[in-house]
């Protein structure tokens, strides 16, 4: 029984043996042995750089990115910072300001601009009330308002009185590339024009000039130093100047003082202005022997950006057909305005010894406190005719002075 079974199993391996020949010569090998290869060079390490971590790091307040204060040139806007600006009702001006926002525009609830006449020191604040700076009126205030509560901005502006005509607000989209997120951040570039009235108030800055007040910050971007910031700061250093504070309000973050604000400070100038805008005509007749009063009254109407005086004198009065017929100045008389008693004009035609309606050689009238002009309707003249006096036409030249004070 043994033998049969190892002849069967001799049978067996015979067969499997001749199975695997045949399949070689045929079909290939049924089990191939190889060497596991993983790349070139048999490597045994891999790294994936492609792909990264972001984070965006967001800011509850707005910011500023940039600001200028403008004057319209013929449609070039030129920055007026730090320097000084015409006035003549005419001109436009501009603040303009680019501002972002992490937590969506729809958060910026105010943008104020508020800017007031330092008067010589630079403790003085906006006034919020209609008396600016001593109650000296809104010659010496305004403010301009940005109000973004109802989902239509409105652009206001306070001081009535006319001394700055509102204009234009313009706002368009812009990018935040420096700080800003692609998918967060919304940002604006927001203008504010106006006109400066006759009267707007007279600021030259201090008599050694205006400082270099720029401040650069890591990027090379010039401006006022904002709040917290290192580096030289000279900025509102010019006690006789107008100064301006950008205030941008975001409502929907807050601290335990509020809702988050930021903000930035500045200057710019003023140029004096001196205008007598109208005068009126006297017209006087009567006989040899009368002391006569004009038909009416006549009214000046004068501008001055500061504080001033307005002084008139006249020549002698010369007959229309034959200038040999004189009446000397010192028998015309005039008062009005802040004089209250007549006085007569010197026979000092050249003018060193004029007669003064406001304030004197010495003192000048303070600066208006509203309005784009003074006028005084009360200028009464007089003229004392003497006997013997050649009849006819006689006609002097009137000499006015405004003169602001520098």
């Amino acid at each position: 029984m043994m033998v049969k079974r190892k002849f069967i199993s001799i049978i067996i391996s015979f067969i499997f043996i001749g199975a695997i020949i045949l399949n070689t010569f045929f079909s290939g090998p049924l089990i191939k042995i190889t060497k596991a290869a993983i790349g070139p060079g048999d490597e045994r390490d891999h790294w994936d750089n492609s792909t990264t971590i972001n984070i965006t790091i967001l800011e509850h307040a707005p910011r500023i990115n940039w600001y200028d204060f403008q004057y319209n040139d013929s449609g070039n806007w030129v920055s007026k910072r730090n320097a000084q600006i015409d006035i003549d009702n005419s001109k436009d001006y501009r603040f303009v300001l680019n501002i972002s926002s992490d937590q969506g525009w729809d958060d910026i609830n105010y943008i104020n601009i508020t800017a007031w006449h330092d008067n010589g020191s630079e403790t003085t604040q906006y006034n919020e009330t209609n008396g600016g700076y001593g109650n000296l009126g809104g010659n010496r205030n305004f403010r301009l308002t940005y109000e973004n509560l109802s989902g239509t901005a409105y652009y206001n502006m306070t001081w009535p009185d006319n001394e700055i005509s509102k204009g234009t607000m313009t706002e368009t989209i812009s990018r935040d590339d420096t700080n800003g997120s692609q998918n967060y951040t919304e940002c604006y570039n927001i203008s504010f024009t106006f006109t400066p009235g006759y009267q707007f108030r007279y600021a030259p800055g201090e008599n050694s000039g205006w400082a270099n007040t720029t401040w650069s910050d890591e990027n090379g971007e010039l401006y006022a130093k904002p709040l917290g910031a290192s580096g030289n700061y000279t900025a509102l250093d010019n006690i006789w100047s107008w100064n301006f504070w950008i205030n941008v309000t975001d409502g929907g973050e807050s601290n335990s003082d509020g809702p988050m604000t930021t903000w930035v400070k500045d200057e710019f100038g003023v140029y004096s202005y001196s205008e007598i805008a109208s005068v009126g005509w006297p017209i006087i007749h009567g006989v040899p022997g009368e002391n006569k009063t004009a038909d009416s009254n006549i009214t000046i109407v004068t501008r001055s950006n500061g504080n001033y005086s307005l002084s008139v004198n006249a020549t002698n009065l010369t007959h229309k057909s034959n200038p040999s017929y004189t009446i000397s100045n010192e028998s015309i008389w005039i008062r009005g305005a802040n004089l209250t008693t007549s006085a007569n004009f010197s026979h000092d035609i050249g003018g060193s010894n004029p007669i003064y309606l406001w304030a004197n050689s010495i003192h000048y009238n303070a600066s208006e406190a509203n309005g784009t002009h003074k006028t005084a309707s009360n200028i009464e003249y007089k003229c004392n005719i003497t006997l013997g006096q050649q009849v006819g036409e006689y006609r002097a030249t009137i000499y006015y002075h405004l003169k602001t004070q520098s």
